[in-house]
């Protein structure tokens, strides 16, 4: 499931004044108080606690230097209320928690390049249902439910930024002089979060730097709004099937009891697979489940020895339905009580959590809720709805499983609730190299696996949940010697270096000696070390692989490693995709999309070596007719959810290895979020079914047609469906090839084609828009060419409001200008960039008279040389640009082939991207190389 870390809560619309930690914010409003600071060693900064309003983590600064550099900590030692932070180039930052609500920031040593910082955090979705920002002295504005056609809601410079909440409750973050500040709302870049920042100059002869964070009332209106009803619903509006009356729950269990009599699914065997299947197949029949090759596929065989699309629901039990009440009381309309009929719908053992999915049922049924007569009422349901299992995070089931023959999946103890404990800055991940982590995992599979190891309906065990293995190789070198991973990779390195002065020439340090190494961050900045960080990426990961496999073989012989449900940055890696292949039996993928892109999935199937796959997550959700908001994969109503769900899972299905899907969830997320994050909740139209334990019908009308004949599908009997809407059509791109001729003479920078040959323009048509609701006319023709020293651009851009771009360094791409992505390295290779691949910024206006660039994935800045003009009509401009071979980290010569792509940004004021338009590839490029075209220097 989609995770977010942020400040959360549900707000309410409200004037926020400015604040001050000193000072009331009204004269009938509580005293500002200081908010609760305390700092996660194992996260990436000060987490804030702000009562009600939930919490969000303010990251550990960022250094700044000439063209916008990032500087990252490469070191961070936490001790209590003080964190020490290092730095590549050796800058230094303390930072201080005090009582009174403020971070101190003491600099030293830093870079003579360096000139700013920036500090920020995310705001949780959440805030859309009423939540307020405010920038400075400016009015309060609401979070857009809706995404908005521009996704920075501000940039500018202001010295507070305050947030607001449904009780008038407000805080204020007091922030540096002169500080930039910029909010925008992530749904752009399919991300459903807001995130904002500051970025302050910093001045080496200042002193030391504040941030005052501070809570207390707003002025306007205080006290607590009801924003749910007393059903769990909405109150803000209506919806068709929105309960109103508690008769109408009790009718609808006649009504529903006549609408599954009226459906057919098709006849399955005992265990949900297709009967008879096995024998014509030529199938194995071994009591369990397991992955077969049949007719040239990969067929998931269930305990008969039939084949078993796996047609799985995740939170097969109440889960995500149930919310946190505890300090925001008020904004129902009713909360059960906790004694007496309704006692069942609150968490067992936990006061703060309640259900109204549950509450409805009780109301519905007029019984207590009891989880056996739960599930096995929900086994009921979505068998008549095709549904043949349970997905992750569902219940251990008891007697229903076994009276139902109804497989399920699990998890193996591998979190660090289990009593691993995490690698810091790491998501799922400990360390494999160290001996008690591997003692402990032994205890753990000999108590929590060896138990079910004889159990038919387990269909098999997924390792963990979205782990962010894309960190290890930024995370490892930080880590201080207390782990033995380090300890490990510095071994890694003496064993390959051998002297202390080999290794700080290959990697630019300035070490005394491999000792030394161990308990101080490593700054990651040159080829060689990038290289031997990625081997040692491999080593971690075989190593824990090997370890998690080999315990379990000796617990559980009968059952499948389905993988580890990664996410789609993660599980695009060739190293870790290969390395985990070799040990799981079926890779997991949480794979929210619209559109089923094939070249992807195949390319994963190949780094696998060929393995089986589940598609294990994954939804589509309907703010305007269930309330709830929206942000992930939207679409229109319910019928188109429906839609959704064909098109993905039929053209899944006819991959011949993918072997089953799992949607996330049975029913709807609570309207105020899931109660584990408290505040921070997810609270999507994710389910089956809503809250008031009402199927959506308009939507199972559409999958049913899906389910019931999956095995056709599979097969090859039919074509999959194709929903004929551009979101759902998906894909791979062509392969263009561009050619780059050696320029004729001497290249002037006049935007004029003065001894450039004669080879014809691309083009990037209005066609070939990528991000934005339309082209607006956009379009481009380019040229390229080549010297000894330079990659040579001419491009005309189409555009009617031309040179729109007031941003510098990394922020080129959010106005006018052209994006160009060059690669040398294995140009045939697709997946995550390459430590040599480039994305060049050009921007398409001249602040201050000056062209801009910046160089992106680059381990530093380069001049280049650039020329920029209007068109005499008014309709576009002319971009122009030499490239030094240097900054692209290669040296051509005729016949090179490379990977390479264009992309044209877009802005009407200069300030926010409005479109962006792709030669060859997507809005991925940026991060995934796969799409990108080709181009082959000539004579």
């Amino acid at each position: 499931m989609q995770r977010f870390m942020a400040l959360a809560g549900l707000a309410a619309l409200c004037s926020v004044p400015v604040l001050r930690a000193d000072e009331a914010a009204g004269p009938e409003a509580d005293a500002a108080q200081p908010a609760k600071l305390r700092f996660r060693p194992a996260e990436e900064g000060v987490e804030i606690d702000a009562g009600a309003m939930g919490t969000f983590t303010l990251r550990y600064p960022e250094l700044r230097g000439e063209g916008d550099k990032a500087l990252k900590p490469i070191e961070k030692r936490i001790d209590g209320g003080k964190v020490a932070l290092s730095y590549a180039g050796g800058g230094k930052v303390a930072l201080t928690c005090g009582a009174d609500g403020a971070i101190g920031l003491a600099f030293s040593a830093m870079p003579a390049d360096v000139k700013s910082f920036r500090m920020g955090m995310l705001i949780d979705f959440n805030y859309t249902q009423g939540g307020t920002w405010q920038a400075g002295a400016g009015d309060a504005r609401p979070f857009p439910k809706d995404k908005p056609a521009k996704p920075f809601l501000f940039q500018g410079h202001a010295e507070q930024f305050t947030l607001g909440n449904y009780e008038g409750r407000q805080t204020a973050l007091r922030l540096p002089p002169y500080s930039y500040i910029q909010l925008q709302d992530n749904r752009e870049w399919n991300w459903k979060i807001f995130e904002w920042f500051f970025q302050a100059p910093y001045d080496r002869n200042a002193g030391d730097y504040q941030v005052r964070i501070a809570s207390g009332a707003s002025a306007g209106p205080t006290g607590p709004k009801v924003l749910v009803d007393k059903f769990g619903q909405s109150a803000a509006g209506d919806y068709a099937g929105k309960v109103t009356r508690v008769e109408q729950l009790a009718a609808d269990v006649a009504a529903e009891g006549e609408w599954l009599g009226s459906l057919d699914p098709p006849r399955l065997d005992e265990y949900g697979g297709l009967p008879d299947s096995g024998a014509k197949l030529g199938l194995t029949k071994t009591g369990f489940f397991h992955v077969q090759q049949a007719g040239g596929r990969w067929v998931l065989v269930d305990p008969a020895g039939n084949a078993f699309f796996h047609l799985g629901v995740c939170a097969f039990n109440p889960c995500d339905d149930y919310t946190y009440v505890q300090g925001r009381e008020g904004i129902w309309q009713w909360l059960p009580p906790h004694a007496g009929e309704f006692a069942t719908a609150w968490r067992a053992g936990d006061p703060t959590a309640v259900s109204f999915h549950l509450a409805n049922r009780i109301r519905k049924t007029n019984r207590p809720y009891d989880l056996d007569e739960y599930i096995e009422a929900m086994i009921v349901r979505v068998r008549k709805w095709g549904f043949n299992s349970a997905g992750a995070f569902s219940a251990v089931f008891r007697k229903p499983q076994q009276a139902a023959s109804f497989p399920y999946v699990a998890h193996l103890p591998l979190s660090q609730w289990d009593g691993l404990p995490p690698l810091p800055g790491v998501t799922g991940a400990w360390d494999p190299f160290d001996e008690a982590n591997r003692r402990k995992v032994e205890e753990l599979f000999a108590r929590r696996v060896a138990p079910h190891a004889d159990d038919p309906l387990l269909i098999g065990y997924f390792l963990v949940n979205e782990p962010l293995y894309e960190d290890l190789p930024k995370v490892l070198p930080t880590l201080s010697g207390k782990f033995a991973c380090k300890r490990r990779l510095v071994a890694a390195l003496k064993d390959k270096y051998g002297t202390i002065d080999a290794f700080n020439k290959a990697w630019a340090a300035k070490a005394g000696s491999f000792d030394a190494l161990a308990d101080r961050g490593l700054a990651v900045t040159t080829r060689a070390a990038a290289g031997d960080v990625e081997q040692f990426t491999g080593a971690f990961l075989e190593e824990y692989f090997r370890l998690v496999a080999g315990t379990f073989r000796r617990h559980d012989r009968n059952h499948m490693l389905l993988g580890n449900r990664f996410q789609s940055g993660t599980i695009n890696n060739e190293q870790l995709s290969r390395i985990c292949g070799k040990y799981v039996d079926v890779m997991s993928f949480n794979y929210y999309t619209y559109s089923i892109d094939r070249d992807f999935l195949d390319r994963i199937h190949a780094w696998t070596g060929g393995r089986p796959m589940i598609l294990s997550e994954f939804y589509f959700s309907s703010p305007s007719d269930s309330l709830l908001p929206g942000g992930g994969k939207d679409v229109a109503n319910q019928r188109e959810r429906g839609l959704g769900y064909r098109n993905y899972v039929e053209q899944a299905a006819a991959t011949k290895y993918v072997v089953g899907i799992e949607w996330f969830t049975l029913v709807d997320q609570s309207i105020t979020g899931r109660w584990f994050s408290k505040y921070n909740g997810e609270n999507g139209n994710t389910g089956l079914i809503g809250v008031a334990d009402r199927p959506w019908r308009t939507m199972l009308d559409e999958m049913m047609k899906t389910n019931y004949g999956i095995y056709d599908v599979q097969f090859g009997r039919r074509a999959a469906f194709v929903y004929d809407d551009p979101r759902f059509r998906g894909g791979g791109a062509s392969r263009k090839v561009a050619k780059i001729p050696h320029a004729a003479g001497p290249i002037e920078l006049d935007g004029t084609g003065r001894n450039w040959p004669g080879t014809p323009s691309e083009r990037v048509p209005s066609t070939r828009l990528v991000l934005g609701a339309d082209a607006g006319g956009v379009e481009c023709a380019f040229k390229l060419c080549w010297d000894e020293k330079y990659l040579h651009l001419l491009a005309n851009i189409t555009d009617a409001t031309p040179r729109k771009n007031e941003h510098d360094a990394d922020m080129i791409w959010s106005g006018d200008g052209i994006e160009l992505f060059v690669g040398h390295e294995e140009p045939d290779k697709g997946g995550k960039l390459m430590f040599g691949d480039r994305q060049v910024l050009l921007s398409g206006g001249m602040p201050g008279g000056k062209c801009r660039w910046y160089f992106a994935h680059s381990p530093k800045q380069y001049d280049c040389r650039m020329h920029v003009s209007p068109n005499v009509d008014g309709k576009g401009y002319t971009l122009q640009a030499a490239i030094p071979f240097e900054a692209l980290g290669f040296v051509p010569k005729e016949g090179m082939k490379v990977r390479f792509d264009l992309g044209v940004d877009d802005s009407a004021d200069g300030r926010r991207r409005l479109r962006q338009l792709m030669w060859n590839g997507t809005d991925r490029n940026s991060g995934d190389r796969t799409h990108w075209g080709r181009a082959v220097f000539g004579k």
